[in-house]
């Protein structure tokens, strides 16, 4: 019917019952500058971009009374609102959704003239907003993208199971750290609760265990002996004085290791250069892990060679402070710190064992 109206201007086809028009209906319109579908039952334009693809030349468009509640981006092309100076969509039912928000934004912006806005721009749902102007509703974000409660809900979830993981990571990987802080505050409220630790020495035989080899006996013996247990009061575990007759070395060792509560090493080259002497360095190493640096004494009696420095000693020289024997000058300088260091207290709290 209309495939040969290649020169035609105006074409109105108002109150003909039409509920849709057809794909390619203005192919051939190329010179179209007024339409008119006014009091039809046009609802939608799912294709509107075929139906209007090709009109460059509309220059007036009349969709009134007709069935249209939603225009969005996509009910109309581009090209043909860019050609446009006039449209009517007057006395359509309207609904005053968050569907509506694109058309609202366009009324506010676009150049193109509105037929009767905004009289006859009116609300027909929802029921609570009939009859009021499509102008009056302005729909917020609040409104049109309302907060899920179950996005709370994930959040919450999500945060608490984080944080859960968190607090299992940092109770696994700190758990020592953890014990010995709650070790700490235990020592600070009985602190204050009035109790008074009792000397830890108090819980041992004997002040200090002495380590050293033969070839150092003498000295050990008629030198640091008395002079610690003679004149500082200082009671000292002397393996060839103490050990039990018919025990084995390895034992005694043991068994009087737990009775001092400190342990003295006397060292020389005589002394690295002894397999047992070094398998005692390596048995007394446990009690400096357990008990730290103050549980020990270390006395360079004579300079070590390097050829006969072994990796334990070594490791025992690096970690723990030792005092050098001299004689002459210096030496009360020397019986003074030897002298300290036993009596000086493993600390307040000593070093647990985890």
């Amino acid at each position: 019917m209309f495939i040969s109206l290649e020169n035609l201007e105006s074409l109105h086809l108002q109150s003909t019952d039409l509920v849709g028009l057809p794909l390619n209906l203005f192919t051939n319109l190329k010179k179209l500058r007024v339409l008119n579908l006014q009091d039809n039952s046009l609802y939608n334009f799912d294709h509107s971009s075929e139906m209007f693809g090709n009109m460059t030349t509309l220059k007036s468009l009349d969709l009134s009374s007709n069935l249209i509640s939603i225009m969005n981006k996509t009910s109309l092309p581009s090209i043909l609102l860019n050609s446009l100076e006039q449209i009517n969509l007057g006395n359509n039912p309207f609904s005053c959704t968050c569907d509506q928000t694109w058309f609202l934004k366009w009324i506010k912006q676009t150049k193109i003239k509105i037929v009767g806005y905004p009289k006859k721009y009116k609300c027909r749902h929802p029921n609570e907003l009939e009859g009021q102007y499509l102008k009056n509703y302005n729909p917020t974000d609040d409104m049109c993208n309302p907060w899920n409660p179950l996005y709370t809900m994930a959040i919450v979830l999500s945060f608490f199971g984080v944080s859960i993981l968190a607090i299992i990571i940092c109770i696994w990987r700190c758990q020592n750290n953890i014990k010995n802080t709650v070790y700490l505050l235990r020592v600070v409220y009985n602190h204050r609760q009035g109790h008074v630790a009792f000397d830890e020495r108090l819980n041992y035989e004997y002040h200090a265990f002495v380590v050293y080899c033969d070839a150092d006996r003498e000295w050990v013996h008629t030198v640091f002996l008395p002079k610690m247990e003679r004149d500082e009061g200082i009671k000292l575990c002397i393996h060839q004085r103490e050990f039990d007759v018919g025990e084995t070395i390895t034992g005694n060792i043991d068994k009087y290791l737990e009775k001092s509560w400190k342990v003295v090493v006397v060292m020389s080259n005589d002394f690295a250069k002894s397999e047992w002497c070094q398998w005692e360095v390596d048995v007394v190493q446990e009690r400096r892990r357990r008990q730290g640096k103050d549980a020990f004494l270390l006395i360079m009696l004579k300079t070590i060679d390097s050829k006969h420095m072994t990796s334990p000693l070594r490791t025992l020289l690096e970690s723990t402070p030792h005092v050098r024997y001299q004689t002459g000058v210096g030496e009360d300088m020397f019986w003074r710190a030897a002298a300290k260091s036993l009596q000086r207290p493993l600390g307040l709290p000593p070093v647990p064992v985890l």
